[in-house]
């Protein structure tokens, strides 16, 4: 059993409801189009996680054939039971990227989304490569977080911060040492038998309660973000020295904050906080 992922860097439950809030009903074809998702194909996520974004595709494209692996068990089981639960059948396998569980040529689509800097490139690359069909397509998606230019709901944000500034950590970093400038990526993928090499960035707003129609889903919205965050400061207080001063005024205040957002739609309020990410995205065809 591998957990080191959710144990030490980010949980399963946060990883979920982190994806769940940037690949939303709203914006599915924005993300559809970067993944270059079409029906009939046979689709791998390389460090699919909690396995939203494969469960996403299915439930849109029931005809394409989509498989997901990951290193870390405990991603697998909630992505195996996510995919029960809405009778997805996505294939879901606890599998280490630098060998892959699949017979060579097998997929039409690769894609990872937030991996690629956690792994060396000539790793990342070389099972996925034998693993593509003649003609498949290689998709790799970045985020850039120094892009962002978000408005997020003010109230009680200063008082949140401040106890998280608060927070006493034992060391442990997230290795992304292997990220390495996107040229010198797509340099490596031209030497490695890739053509038709491409570079493009979207910035997505998955986050705006205020311009939906539907008040239902502006609620949906607010529920999956306050999730999210509740989800981050409950990690973060299990890996905090000092979690037990603190977990109750962060979790009160979240709360706090979280109904006051609810109230003030409810109300036709409309202050039009929002939240985006920036995403790189490299293509690449096998020769």
């Amino acid at each position: 059993m591998n957990n080191i992922w959710s144990k030490k860097i980010q949980s399963t439950e946060l990883l979920h409801y982190s994806r769940m809030e940037r690949f939303n009903d709203n914006n599915k074809k924005i993300w559809f189009e970067i993944l270059e998702v079409k029906p009939n194909l046979t689709i791998l996520e390389v460090g699919c996680g909690s396995g939203h974004f494969c469960n996403m595709i299915k439930s849109n494209f029931p005809n394409c054939n989509i498989f997901g692996i990951d290193l870390d068990t405990n991603h697998i089981n909630f992505a195996k039971k996510e995919s029960k639960k809405f009778n997805l059948n996505v294939n879901f396998q606890e599998a280490d990227i630098s060998s892959l569980p699949f017979a060579d040529n097998t997929f039409d689509l690769i894609f990872s989304h937030t991996v690629v800097e956690h792994i060396p490139f000539d790793v990342f690359i070389k099972e996925q490569k034998r693993v593509l069909k003649k003609d498949g397509k290689l998709i790799i998606t970045l985020v850039n977080a120094s892009s962002k230019n978000d408005c997020p709901f003010e109230p009680f944000q200063n008082e949140i911060l401040s106890l998280y500034s608060k927070m006493q950590f034992n060391q442990y970093s997230k290795p992304m040492k292997f990220l390495q400038p996107t040229d010198k990526m797509m340099q490596q993928l031209s030497m490695n038998g890739f053509h038709n090499i491409d570079l493009q960035f979207k910035k997505i707003i998955y986050y705006m309660p205020d311009v939906q129609e539907n008040k239902q889903i502006a609620k949906q919205q607010i529920e999956i973000h306050y999730k999210s965050k509740l989800s981050d400061a409950l990690f973060n207080l299990s890996r905090s020295k000092n979690a037990k001063t603190l977990k109750a005024p962060l979790i009160s205040l979240l709360e706090q904050q979280y109904e006051k957002r609810l109230n003030l739609l409810k109300e036709n309020k409309k202050i039009f906080d929002f939240e985006t990410t920036q995403i790189a995205i490299i293509s690449a065809i096998k020769k």
